[in-house]
């Protein structure tokens, strides 16, 4: 597995080539950004996904951390559902395509919890 950081998050590559085109990802949240790291690494070692990344640091107000575990469609939820609720037991929130993210489609829940400055850059649509 290859590590790297940039822009503010630690990001997970398999070294194995990924044959498909990744269109979005499956959401994790925990309190505990270790948790979440050892969920990519496994993820990535033993179930064949091939990119993941969690951010280093926690923005204000921000309680819980995200593990963004990418993929080509929501065909794997149940298999990751079933994998959380058995052991990795954090919030896990299915699947957000990368386009709801560049239209700055997020959650009430996440949005309510940032500064005024940082809901506007988020919900701006890149």
């Amino acid at each position: 597995m290859i590590t790297e950081t940039g822009g503010g998050w630690i990001w997970f590559f398999s070294e194995e080539k990924c044959d498909y085109e990744i269109i979005g990802k499956y959401l994790f949240f925990c309190d505990d950004k270790n948790k979440l790291i050892k969920i990519a690494e496994n993820e990535i070692t033993n179930y064949h996904f091939h990119e993941a990344k969690v951010p280093e640091y926690l923005k204000e107000g921000l309680k819980e951390y995200v593990l963004c575990l990418y993929y080509k469609d929501n065909s794997r939820n149940n298999e990751l559902k079933k994998r959380n609720e058995e052991e990795y037991k954090v919030k896990f929130r299915n699947w957000k395509t990368d386009e709801a993210t560049l239209k700055g489609q997020y959650s009430k829940e996440f949005l309510s919890k940032l500064s005024k400055s940082d809901r506007n850059w988020y919900t701006k649509e890149k």
